[in-house]
This record gives structure tokens, sequence and C-alpha cells, in this order.
């Protein structure tokens, strides 16, 4: 089975210096927080700076992890091909083309080219787009789609990137030619590591989207209001109205958080044997942060 691996283009330099930037970025807002694991919690400085500080350290860490999968898909990336069919290779997962259904390949997009609006794609062109002859082109190049060989279908196409371009169309013209041993259905086979079809299911985001705004919102008004509280407030939690430090008003978005995690993980777990019983998971969080919401605003107003 031949291998080639994409040519290497600004973009993989782009994605790892932004990598690079993320993290250093995240060390140092993380710096001046470490002086507060060495003090009981109620002794933290809770006010809106210490909350601002915090979503800084969160939205750094999510752009730290996402630039890092774009950097190791770009290093994966890898072009096979045998007798069957062409596979597109990153991070275990797979995309299967086979031979017998190429019926030509291009260099670039033609006139289809105006219709698509320019992509940045940090590492390499990536996600599937809709042309305007109702074709999906599927993106896995580090160049640009006008550069691109793109490897086309009755039902889609590819666009690629192999370091030798000319050997690596000599080859394919090849294996069309000799035609195939087996013959196998085009598609996308997931990795073990990535749970992809969960993540871009469009109920699963939407939910998962506004049940983090809606515990983060209700983070930062907890964390500025409670400079204004007294210093000992009653959560109700029990009839014996004992009083607790202000700071505890917390519980409700943290309670919120772990069972959003909960739902989170249990989703992913179900969601190829059950979708529709992950996606009302999501929903439920959703449900589950606006009632702690609401719960935490009742007790203060």
């Amino acid at each position: 089975m031949r291998r080639w691996k994409p040519k290497v283009t600004w973009r993989f330099g782009a994605a790892l210096a932004t990598l690079l930037v993320a993290a250093v970025g995240l060390v140092v807002v993380l710096l001046p927080l470490s002086d507060l694991w060495s003090l009981a919690l109620a002794a933290w400085p809770y006010d809106g700076a210490l909350f601002w500080r915090g979503l800084a350290v969160l939205v750094l860490a999510l752009v730290t992890a996402v630039m890092a999968y774009r950097v190791a898909a770009t290093l994966t990336l890898a072009y096979t091909m045998d007798r069957n069919g062409l596979y597109i290779n990153w991070l275990g997962n797979r995309m299967v083309v086979p031979i017998h259904l190429i019926e030509q390949v291009d260099r670039g997009l033609g006139a289809l080219q105006s219709e698509l609006r320019p992509a940045l794609g940090l590492g390499y062109l990536h996600g599937a787009v809709r042309l305007a002859d109702g074709q999906t082109l599927h993106r896995f190049t580090t160049q640009p789609l006008s550069h691109a060989l793109v490897v086309r279908t009755a039902q889609a196409r590819y666009a690629l990137s192999p370091k030798d371009a000319d050997a690596f169309l000599q080859e394919l013209e090849q294996r069309r030619r000799m035609g195939p041993i087996q013959q196998l259905n085009p598609g996308f086979e997931a990795g073990r590591i990535f749970s992809y079809a969960f993540w871009e299911d469009q109920i699963v985001q939407a939910a998962l989207l506004v049940a983090a705004l809606i515990n983060l919102a209700l983070v930062g008004w907890l964390m500025h209001a409670i400079p204004t509280l007294p210093a000992l407030i009653d959560l109700q939690r029990d009839a014996t109205g004992t009083l607790v430090q202000s700071h505890q008003i917390l519980f409700f978005p943290l309670a919120g958080l772990a069972l959003a995690l909960f739902n989170l993980g249990l989703g992913v777990a179900l969601f190829s044997r059950s979708p529709v019983g992950a996606r009302l998971l999501q929903v439920g969080t959703v449900l589950v942060q606006l009632l702690f919401s609401v719960a935490a605003l009742t007790l203060l107003w």
C-alpha cells in the first residue's frame, strides 16, 4: 500500500504558532492563580475579577485543545492507496474512496472555485462544503483549492495535496486500470478516540452551547454579587436554617456543571446506539441549568 504525506505549507506553521501562543497565554493567566490553591476556599477573593480571569483560563484552554487537535490532525494526515481504494487517514480516522467509483482527477475546482468563500484552515483545509452543482466537497488539503488535486466521483469530490502529485496521479491511474479486487463502499470510518457524530449533531451543539452560556452567566452573576452579600447566608438546605459562608452559593452552578459533565459523558457513550436518548440528555442539561439558576436567584432576591 503506497502512502503520501501532504505538502507542508504555511497552514501548519500558523496552527503551531497559534497553539504555542494559546498555551503560553494559558500559563501566564494561570500563574497568578497558583497562590489560591494554598488558601482555604473561604479565603478566596470571590469577585468579578476572579470570574473574568477564570473565564480567560477557560477560553485559552479551549483554544489550546482545539489547536492541539489541528496540529495532531495535520501531522497524521496521509493518503494511502491500494487496488481497492484511495484512503484519507488522520488521527485514527479514515475516509474511503473506492477506486472503481473514481471518474477523474482535476487540478482545482475550475469555475466552481468562485462559488466558495475563502477559508483560513489552520493546519489544513478540512470539513465538507456543498458545491453549486449539488455535490459535496470533502477538503483534506494543505494547499488552496485552486491548486489541490480534486478526486471526483459521481456522489462527491475530495480535495487532496500529496507531496509528489505527479507520482500520486500516476499511481492512481495505474490502480484504476488494474481494477479492484474487492468493491468497497464509500464513506467515513471514525476512529475510537473521537465521537464525531455526537459533537457534529446540531441539536447536541445547540444544547451544549445554551447550557454552557446559562452556567457561565450564573457563575458570573454570583461572583459579582458575593462581595455585596452578608458573610453568612441561609441556603435553605434543611429546616434548621443553618447559615453558611456566602461563597457557598456557588454550589448551584457547580452542581449544574457536575450534572452537565455526567450527561455529556453518558451522551457520548450512548449516541451510537441511541441518538435520540443522547440528545434528550443534553436538552435535559439545559433544563437543569435553568433550575439551578432559578434556585440561586430565588435565594438571593
